[in-house]
This record gives structure tokens, C-alpha cells and sequence, in this order.
């Protein structure tokens, strides 16, 4: 049961992921986005919470912590692809679940069989061979810390969310613990960088001529637009949370991090059909490892 969970998950964060790339496109704040996405999940998983009676302690608070690891790896992200602007970045958050299978496995003491271990290989090789798909340089390694640093604090966070499913956290209030503390951060953030935007004009002598003041609106998304559409986000990456929640709750770590890596697969189909970029060879031979990777875990895992 845990792989259809996971499957799921997957496919709900790579259709995230989708909308992700589409507001990249447009004249959008991003941590406006991402606040109005993760204070509709608090909303929602409050309101959830409360109606199903679930505990708000014991487990459940290691959602703060999730909180704070997923605002530091979608930080780390930005950061990544604006130092050096090289794609080689998210190679790294492709192996993301190399680490957590190595903590797993000397905290947890989770093992896999030899079956399993082949499906882990086969659909992180894949993963890696979609993220890898020959557009970067290696000469350009000026993200690589960023990308190592979003790496582990996604491990991170799949890691915390394990251990709030092993201390008998309620996914409800875990998330909405989680919701909240990414919601106060990227609030803080975004508040911070609009300060900053307003006071080079405040500086210049006042505001600036009308003409320019109307350009910029009918450009730049409104605050409540861009709110709004991070709330609209936020409905897809909190069926996502929920997902991937129950999918540590029945799975073995290692493996539910990986078959959630497959998203990608679905960005890749998103941008072949849809934006009509073409295929490369190593994309394709990524997409078949990944899934036979997944076809193994479904009829020996």
C-alpha cells in the first residue's frame, strides 16, 4: 500500500512542480508564492486537525522541524541556481535519497532485501540521468555548495518526517506545526525583500514618474493575485503532504524518498508536450530506469 502512496505523492509533487515553473515565468514576488502556498496548508491542515481530534504534541511537534528544513532547502534551491546560474545543482537534490537510506539504515536499522536494493539503484540512476540531462556545464560549479545544502535539508525534512510518523505523530497537526513554521519564515523573508525594494526608490527622491509607476503594474502580479495563486499551490502541495506522510508511515524510508523523486517524470512529460522541448537520450534512458524501477519495487518490494 505504501507504493501507491507514494506514487501518488509523486505525481501530486510533480504536477507542483509544473505550477512551480510556471509562475517562474511570470512577473511574480516568489516568496509571496510560497507564503500564501504554505499558510493555505496551515489552514487547511488545522481546520483538519481539529475536526478529527487529533494530538498536538508527541510526535506531531517534529513538524516543527520540517518547517524549518523546508524553508532552508527551498532557500538553499534559490540560492543555487542564482550563484553560477548552473543547473548541476539539481543533480544533487536528485540524490537526496542517498542520505536519508544511509541514516535509515544506521539510526533505524532499515534494511532492504537484494530486490529492493536493485530498484533503489535502478530508479535513483534514473532520477539522476532526467536531472542530468547534458544542458549543464561541470566547468560551472559555483552552486554546488547551495545544491549540497538543499540536498541534505530535503533529506532532512523526509528524515523528520519519518521519525514523526515512528513517534506516532498525527499528519494533521505534524503538517500544520510544519505549515505554520515555513509560513512565519517566508512572511518574514518576503516582508524583509519588499522593505528593501521600496527603500532605493525612497532614496532616489520619491516616487517615480507616473508612466514608469503604470508600466510596473500592469507588469508585476498584485499581492493579492500572487497571494491568492500560492493558495491555489498550496491545495496541491498539502494533498501531496498528506500523501507522502502515510507513504513513511507504511514504507521503508530509503525507498518512499526515492519512488517521491520520480516527480520529475512528470515535469519531463509537462515540458515535452506541453512547452515542446524535445527529448534527449539521456532523459529517456532516465524515464525507463525510473520506471522499471518502480515496476520492480511493485512486484517484489
Amino acid at each position: 500500500m505504501w507504493l501507491w502512496f507514494a506514487l501518488a505523492a509523486a505525481v501530486v509533487f510533480g504536477i507542483r512542480g509544473i505550477l512551480y515553473h510556471w509562475s517562474a515565468q511570470q512577473p511574480i514576488d516568489r516568496n509571496l508564492v510560497l507564503l500564501g502556498t504554505f499558510a493555505f496548508g496551515t489552514l487547511v491542515c488545522l481546520i483538519l486537525g481539529l475536526a478529527f481530534r487529533q494530538s498536538w504534541t508527541g510526535g506531531s511537534l517534529y513538524g516543527l522541524l520540517m518547517g524549518l528544513f523546508t524553508f532552508a532547502a527551498n532557500l538553499s534551491v534559490y540560492k543555487a541556481f542564482a550563484d553560477g546560474k548552473s543547473s548541476l545543482p539539481a543533480l544533487f537534490t536528485a540524490l537526496a535519497p542517498v542520505p536519508v537510506l544511509l541514516y535509515a539504515f544506521l539510526v533505524w536499522g532499515e534494511t532492504l532485501n537484494i530486490r529492493q536494493w536493485i530498484a533503489f539503484v535502478v530508479i535513483v540512476t534514473g532520477v539522476v540521468l532526467l536531472r542530468y540531462s547534458g544542458r549543464q556545464s561541470l566547468q560551472r560549479l559555483q552552486g554546488i555548495k547551495w545544491g549540497l545544502s538543499a540536498m541534505l535539508f530535503f533529506a532532512a525534512c523526509d528524515l523528520a518526517n519519518k521519525q514523526a510518523s515512528l513517534a506516532g505523530g498525527e499528519p494533521f497537526t505534524t503538517l500544520t506545526y510544519m505549515f505554520l513554521v515555513a509560513s512565519v519564515i517566508f512572511g518574514i523573508w518576503w516582508r524583509v525583500g519588499r522593505n528593501r525594494r521600496r527603500r532605493p526608490d525612497e532614496e532616489a527622491g520619491g516616487p517615480r514618474s507616473e508612466a514608469a509607476a503604470v508600466s510596473e503594474t500592469a507588469r508585476k502580479w498584485s499581492e493579492t493575485k500572487t497571494f491568492l495563486w500560492g493558495m491555489m499551490i498550496g491545495l496541491v502541495n498539502t494533498t501531496g503532504m498528506v500523501l507522502l506522510f502515510q507513504g513513511f508511515k507504511l514504507g521503508v524510508t530509503g525507498l518512499v524518498t526515492a519512488v517521491i523523486s520520480t516527480n520529475v517524470i512528470v515535469i519531463l512529460l509537462y515540458a515535452r508536450f506541453v512547452v515542446k522541448e524535445s527529448f534527449r537520450r539521456t532523459e529517456m534512458g532516465g524515464v525507463v530506469l525510473s520506471m522499471c524501477g518502480v515496476a520492480v519495487l511493485h512486484l517484489f518490494g
